[in-house]
Order: C-alpha cells, then sequence, then structure tokens
C-alpha cells in the first residue's frame, strides 16, 4: 500500500461554509434559490467590464505565464515595481506559495486567530508547527500585538500569519503597528492577509510595509470584484520574495480568462466605488437592526458581520429553510457565533426579517454587548 508524508495523513481538512449544490438539492432549493449571506464578496457581484472582458477570450490559446500584463497592471496600481508583485489562482495558492518557498519541515508558526483555516493547513503541508494567539470574544476579538510579538520570541516563529481586516471577526491592526512588528523580528516572514481591505470606510495605505523585507501583503480580487468561480489574487513583497515564490509557482497558474477579467475589473474603479457605499450602508442598517432584535454584532470595519446567536448549526439550519444561508463559524472555533457576508440593503432587509422569524435558538444563552450572558431564553 502506498501512503503519504506520516503528517499528512493526520491534516485536518478546511471547512469553507460556503453551501453545496447537494445541500441545496436536499432542501429542494435550485442554485438560485438561495439568497447566499456565506461568502464574503462584492455584493454587486462582477463587474460588467469583467463579464465581456472574460467572454471574448481565446481558450484555445495557454495563457501568458506569469500574468505579466496583469502584474504590470497592478504594479502601476499600487506604485510598486513588476518585480514586487505577483498574481495567483486566488490567494490561497499563494499562502500555499509561501509555505513551500519558506518553510521547512518542524518550522515553528504564529497563527493570529480565530482565522482562515489555510494558514494552518499551508503549514501543515510542509510539516511546520503552529501555534496559536487567539484573540477574545470579550475583547470584540481585539488583536494584540505585544502579546503576539511575545509569542513570536517565545517559539522564534519563522512566519506570522495575520488577516486584516480578519476573517471572520473584522477585527483590524493598523500599518504602524505591522510595521513595528516587522521591525522588531526581521528574521521572521510576517504575511498580512488584506483580501478584504479594499471593503474599509478608509482603506489605509499599506503598501509602504513591502519597504519592510520581511513583509508579505496578500490581496484578493476574488472579493472585491465577486470572481471566485474564476480564482485571482495577488501578493506585494520586496523583489526577492517575489522572486523565491515565483520559482516554485506551477506554470500557467492564472488561466486566461482570470487574467482578462482581472484587467477590466481594475477599470472599472466606479464599481468597486458603488460597492464599498453599498456595504457601509449595509453594515450599518445590519448592525442595528439585529441589535433591536436583541442579536449582538462584534463591531467590525469589512463587509461581514459575526453574530453572537447562541447556536450557529440551529441558527443557519433553521434560516436555510427559509431560503437563507449564513456561515456557521464552528470551524474557526466559534459554535454561538454565525458570519454575515453583507450585500444590498434590500437583501439584508429579507434577512432581517428571516432572523426575527427564526427567533433564539433553544435553550441558548446570548452574548450581550457587555459580555454577559442572557439566559432568560423563551
Amino acid at each position: 500500500m502506498i501512503v503519504p508524508r506520516s503528517h499528512i495523513s493526520d491534516l485536518p481538512a478546511v471547512h469553507h461554509g460556503s453551501i453545496s449544490r447537494a445541500e441545496l438539492a436536499a432542501l429542494g432549493f435550485g442554485p438560485e434559490g438561495v439568497l447566499d449571506f456565506s461568502v464574503n464578496t462584492n455584493p454587486l457581484g462582477p463587474s460588467p467590464r469583467a463579464l465581456e472582458a472574460a467572454r471574448s477570450v481565446d481558450w484555445a490559446r495557454y495563457p501568458d505565464d506569469g500574468a505579466p500584463e496583469l502584474r504590470r497592471a497592478l504594479a502601476a496600481r499600487v506604485g510598486r515595481t513588476e518585480a514586487e508583485v505577483i498574481v495567483g489562482n486566488g490567494s490561497i495558492e499563494l499562502i500555499w506559495l509561501l509555505a513551500l518557498a519558506f518553510l521547512a519541515p518542524n518550522d515553528p508558526v504564529v497563527i493570529v486567530g480565530p482565522t482562515f483555516g489555510e494558514y494552518r493547513r499551508a503549514a501543515g503541508i510542509v510539516g511546520a508547527v503552529v501555534h496559536d494567539y487567539t484573540t477574545e470574544p470579550t475583547r470584540s476579538f481585539r488583536v494584540d500585538l505585544g502579546a503576539v510579538g511575545d509569542l513570536v520570541v517565545a517559539t522564534r516563529a519563522r512566519m506570522v500569519f495575520l488577516c486584516n481586516p480578519n476573517n471572520p471577526t473584522g477585527a483590524t491592526v493598523s500599518p504602524s503597528a505591522i510595521g513595528s512588528l516587522a521591525r522588531g523580528f526581521p528574521r521572521s516572514v510576517i504575511v498580512v492577509d488584506e483580501a478584504y481591505q479594499n471593503f474599509l470606510d478608509e482603506p489605509p495605505s499599506k503598501e509602504s510595509l513591502v519597504a519592510y523585507d520581511n513583509v508579505v501583503l496578500l490581496r484578493s480580487l476574488t472579493k472585491d470584484y465577486a470572481l471566485p468561480g474564476l480564482r485571482l489574487g495577488y501578493a506585494l513583497a520586496p523583489a526577492s520574495v517575489i522572486s523565491a515564490l515565483d520559482r516554485v509557482r506551477p506554470p500557467w497558474n492564472v488561466n486566461a480568462v482570470a487574467c482578462a477579467a482581472g484587467l477590466a475589473a481594475l477599470g472599472d474603479v466606479e464599481h468597486l466605488e458603488r460597492a464599498r457605499d453599498e456595504v457601509h450602508r449595509a453594515r450599518i442598517y445590519l448592525t442595528g437592526e439585529l441589535g433591536a432584535l436583541g442579536w449582538y454584532a462584534v463591531p467590525s470595519t469589512a463587509n461581514f458581520l459575526l453574530v453572537d446567536v447562541g447556536d450557529a448549526a440551529w441558527v443557519r439550519a433553521a434560516l436555510l429553510q427559509r431560503g437563507i444561508c449564513v456561515r456557521d463559524c464552528s470551524s474557526f472555533g466559534l459554535p454561538t457565533y454565525i458570519r454575515i457576508g453583507l450585500r444590498t440593503v434590500a437583501e439584508c432587509e429579507r434577512l432581517v426579517v428571516a432572523m426575527a422569524a427564526v427567533g433564539r435558538a433553544p435553550t441558548q444563552p446570548v452574548t450581550l454587548n457587555n459580555g454577559e450572558k442572557n439566559d432568560d431564553v423563551q
């Protein structure tokens, strides 16, 4: 019997939470029959320009290896050189390439969580050892970078993964604080996943962090421009880091349709601005309406809300019966929370109606704004 490397056999799968066609079919729904709040993408859908560009691609030709045209466009957009940019088949591929290029078996890795599960899996694939810094609900999941630094010192971490704003909590860390972390630990690779940064009300300029030899910024065009089926992301980093990632990158890793759609989407600045405005309105509306219903939404600056509902699995199942899908955050280690990806205000109104009809999970206390538990469940 042929077996994989020993540590691969025990590598847990990562649950990403979106609804499958099989689950839809079991409920009697078609793909368009459910309003999906479980994903965190542009609520307006893809740019019309991106759709038109994707349709015009000649599939019979290989794409240019390394996506040079898109690479140049991204470099110009953020004011960096082409040598400081790499394009990937979604930001997940870039996470895996970072592990492949910079981590060896038993290397220590610090992950700031609860957060995206692919950081842990990428580290596990190469045999690295993960050490967790976990934020607390009682502090609205705010990150204490001083404590993160202490863990980096204690473990001699080779790599640090920080999602900013964080998925699923919505917490952010300032660029200046990240810069301090990078200066303090020049031998650690500081990976800052900014997949949701374009949905912040006022996205801070973070490209200056690339000036540090040990900082990698990950971005996701999948989220900004609603292209999850095409898979498209990029990384900004010093040229020496990008060169290492290029050496372990598979050839033609970004397909021609994704390249064309990405280039067109970048040119549609107004589409992203409209989406950002819609996310801002939806966040204010939904936070207020859920609060009026007695649900606590953790303060967020991102295009999603983390909401304590007492029993995430029960609430998700109850909402699915009403044609609405939210993310059960049990896989993040948060079984009382759901994550709601912000959609248009009109769609959020439908969610509020459904949540009012569902009510609270049986026998489950719900966390109040002050961190106390309300046990008076009807």
